[in-house]
């Protein structure tokens, strides 16, 4: 894993740390004003362009604010993490901001809802030819930015789930923290081009009267009792010693994956080389399914104690609400593929898989236990859409989730998250544990099976002995297949 030095570490910290501080004191206020304009817009009997451009300034502010917030949060995590699968969390974090980002400004060719090429029309339209260039000037920045830093692959495994073989060999791939940190660095620095264009446009368009601006003020500055309760929520949770908890957690998630990787890779060989042999392959498969399961697991598991290290290790309520969004994501991905959220995604599901292997031993293994936790756990995950989009997503074809994502931020509430965050993680090393006993069956059962063929071998080749009478060939003989049979079956001992 190659890092940054460690004077570069501290002083990126500060950076984005301060930049934090600065973005959570403009956004309510380019949030409300924002809300100001809308309302003046409804207002109008006909359609108003200055109002209209002017939307779309401000949707513009709001979105660089909070994307550069995003940013700076999942930069200041990276560079205080500790151990490899951690760093590797929140690359791919800045990597989901970095895609994200240049969906929502620039967005994709033939693209028109992008926030810069909405701009670039209608400054053409108000004979701003000098904004319309700097758009157009943006715009390309992004697209080269788009080349040398977005992982789209990355972004749609990781934050999908779909296959836990290939997200784990994704991951592998990232270990260059200096490459993420100078694609953060590089995206700030286009956001600085777009706020200086949102301001000038802002200054044109003089979009607010003062009445308007004596509201929106005296809205801002307001006791937020909410915040308070969740600092305390915050200052308890550290002093339970949890990040002490977590993070042992984490310092052996990656070499768990790796194990878990290699048996998968085993069994894999395994299969391949009975089908070409034409013998049966179905205990290997059940096991594919089984180890497929628990590396997803994993995944869920590590991910979501990354989210709540990444909420301890935050210096604001905001900063630790950005980093709990991310349990959304994890939780809606993971836990689709792992059980479902109904009937019909269920029947393709991993649990489902699991169900088909016949182990007579299921009912020791509290089966029917852990599939009423996942169904309590998965009971709102429909309803819980949602939310995991508009935390994933800054804009999705037609719609422009950032104020509905702050929206969610203020209704958050942290006790409420940090408890389903810890539930999940119950449920993910139950889980866990039951793959294990699962997987312990089925070697006991294969032992048992070696054992039995073993026996009927060497049952016959002692038939065979006693009735070759002293024909020193024959016994010769004999002795031989005994030998090849302990090799074969010999080793399998039933514990």
């Amino acid at each position: 894993m190659a890092d940054a030095s460690p004077e570069t570490i501290e002083r990126l910290i500060g950076n984005s740390e301060k930049g934090l501080k600065d973005i959570e004191m403009s956004l309510p206020l380019i949030l409300e004003t924002r809300q100001a304009v809308l309302d003046a817009i409804e207002k109008q009997k006909e359609s108003n362009f200055v109002l209209e451009l002017m939307l779309v300034v401000f949707d513009t502010l709001l979105a660089e604010n909070e994307m550069i917030y995003d940013l700076s949060a999942s930069l200041d995590a990276l560079l205080k993490a500790n151990n490899d699968y951690t760093k590797r969390y929140f690359m791919q974090s800045l990597n989901l901001c970095f895609v994200e980002a240049c969906q929502l400004f620039a967005g994709d060719e033939g693209d028109e809802k992008g926030l810069l090429t909405r701009l670039e029309k209608l400054t053409k339209q108000l004979n701003q030819t000098g904004c319309q260039l700097i758009a157009r000037h943006i715009i390309d920045d992004i697209q080269v930015f788009k080349k040398d830093y977005c992982d789209i692959e990355l972004r749609n495994i990781t934050r999908h789930y779909d296959d836990p073989i290939k997200m784990y060999e994704k991951q592998q791939e990232l270990s260059d923290i200096d490459f993420f940190a100078k694609g953060a660095s590089q995206l700030m620095a286009i956001r600085m081009e777009v706020s200086v264009l949102s301001s000038f446009l802002l200054g044109l368009l003089a979009p607010v009267n003062k009445e308007q601006q004596s509201v929106v003020s005296k809205k801002t500055f307001r006791f937020d009792i909410k915040g308070l309760i969740n600092n305390a929520v915050f200052n308890a949770f550290k002093q339970r010693n949890t990040e002490g908890e977590i993070q042992r957690t984490l310092a052996k998630g990656q070499s768990t994956l790796d194990e878990c990787y290699k048996q998968y890779n085993q069994c894999q060989a395994a299969i391949r080389f009975l089908e070409e042999k034409n013998c049966m392959t179905d205990d290997f498969k059940k096991m594919e399914s089984l180890l497929k399961l628990r590396m997803e697991t994993l995944f869920l598991q590590y991910d979501v104690a990354c989210s709540v290290w990444g909420f301890l290790n935050a210096s604001s309520d905001k900063e630790r609400s950005q980093n709990l969004r991310l349990i959304h994501i994890t939780k809606q991905a993971a836990l689709t593929h792992i059980y479902g959220y109904n009937e019909k995604v269920r029947e393709n599901s991993l649990w489902t898989a699991i169900k088909k292997v016949e182990e007579s031993s299921s009912e020791k293994l509290n089966t029917e236990t852990v599939e009423k936790m996942l169904e309590a756990l998965t009971g709102n995950l429909n309803e819980d859409k949602e939310n995991s989009e508009i935390f994933a997503h800054y804009r999705y074809k037609q719609n422009f989730y950032i104020p509905a994502r702050l929206e969610a931020f203020n209704r958050m509430e942290h006790h409420k998250e940090l408890m389903d965050a810890m539930k999940l993680l119950q449920v993910c090393k139950t889980l866990v544990e039951y793959t294990t006993g699962l997987l312990f069956c089925m070697d006991e059962k294969q032992k048992q099976e070696r054992k039995r063929r073993h026996d009927e071998w060497m049952g016959k080749l002692d038939e065979l002995v006693a009735r070759s009478g002293n024909d020193e060939r024959m016994r010769e003989s004999l002795n031989s297949m005994q030998g090849l049979i302990n090799q074969i079956y010999g080793d399998a001992k039933v514990n």
